[in-house]
């Protein structure tokens, strides 16, 4: 599928420079005009492919031959969105964001999108 980086559209043009706003060192050293405007074009249209790792778990139950207070102890470690693998040059290509304009949808467009956040979780449950 492809994702439409209106962000990139909107930071990461060289006629940024003229009005005094940063853009990245790839931007300030590129051919660009710096009176481009920055109109939409495929220009920003990137393949959103990606594998991600959602969800991951493990647990360890101990032996109770190892355990001397305890009857049962068990470990457990979660994680969520521990892995992101694509080219996409924004944060994330499954963006979701509802930014549409007199009824005109938004999917596929990334602006300004917060990518999901990376979750640890660790358990432990003992039985005295």
């Amino acid at each position: 599928f492809s994702v439409y980086n209106n962000t990139a559209n909107a930071f990461f043009l060289k006629g940024n420079l003229r009005n005094g706003r940063n853009v990245t060192v790839e931007t300030a050293n590129s051919i660009e005009s710096p009176l481009n405007a920055g109109s939409v074009s495929t220009r920003f249209l990137e393949r959103g492919d990606y594998i991600r790792l959602s969800n991951a778990s493990l647990s360890y139950t101990f032996k109770k031959e190892h355990l001397k207070i305890v009857k049962n102890l068990t470990l457990t470690v979660s994680g969520q969105n521990l892995r992101l693998i694509t080219k996409y040059s924004g944060l994330d290509p499954e963006v979701n964001a509802s930014r549409g304009i007199d009824g005109t949808p938004s999917r596929g467009i990334d602006y300004l999108s917060y990518p999901y956040a990376r979750t640890f979780t660790l358990g432990l449950k003992a039985s005295l």
